[in-house]
């Protein structure tokens, strides 16, 4: 089975996978390998591709719920134009907001994640937590005040480059004025 692990390496990463993606779908298979290895059958190579496909495609499914996610929540952070443009500018690209959003406590997280995620109702989310809408209504209030901090606090090295680069180019038009 080993001789097969650069092969399955192989496959996943030209099917798109990074490389560190690649490696976790090598690992996949051969866990799956081994809980069923009654059931690989002699070539295994073939088997063992299929499985990689599966992972594959699984991986893909993920990816696509975080993306998602994070489309829900910009969504769901209701801000006020000055507020949002701020916010995107300071931390709203995907990494910044899933950081913003693993910052918050799991009350919080729970609350913004039914409703953005779930796509539950205001009334569906506050069942699911056992509480009333009303007070559901305030807890996401909050839990989007907290994002919208973090997501201020939060900016990527390449914005603060970028507005680095911006400071020196006005600084450069100053002086030459």
């Amino acid at each position: 089975m080993r001789e097969h692990s650069a092969r399955v390496l192989s496959y996943a990463y030209n099917r798109g996978a990074s490389r560190s993606e690649a490696e976790d779908v090598v690992a996949e298979v051969f866990l799956v390998c081994w809980r069923r290895l009654d059931d690989v059958p002699d070539p295994a190579f073939p088997w063992l591709l299929g499985v990689a496909r599966k992972v594959l495609a699984n991986q893909r499914r993920s990816r696509n719920r975080r993306e998602a996610l994070q489309a829900r929540i910009e969504q769901t952070v209701d801000l006020s134009a000055g507020d949002r443009d701020g916010a995107i500018a300071a931390g709203g690209s995907s990494t910044g907001v899933l950081y913003a959003l693993g910052q918050l406590n799991e009350a919080d997280q729970e609350a913004l994640l039914l409703v953005a995620w779930d796509g539950l109702s205001y009334q569906e989310a506050a069942q699911v937590l056992g509480c009333t809408r009303t007070a559901l209504g305030l807890r996401l209030y909050r839990a989007k005040g907290r994002l919208l901090k973090y997501l201020e606090t939060t900016r990527t090295s390449t914005e603060l480059e970028s507005d680095a680069d911006r400071r020196d180019a006005l600084l450069t038009e100053e002086t030459t004025n």
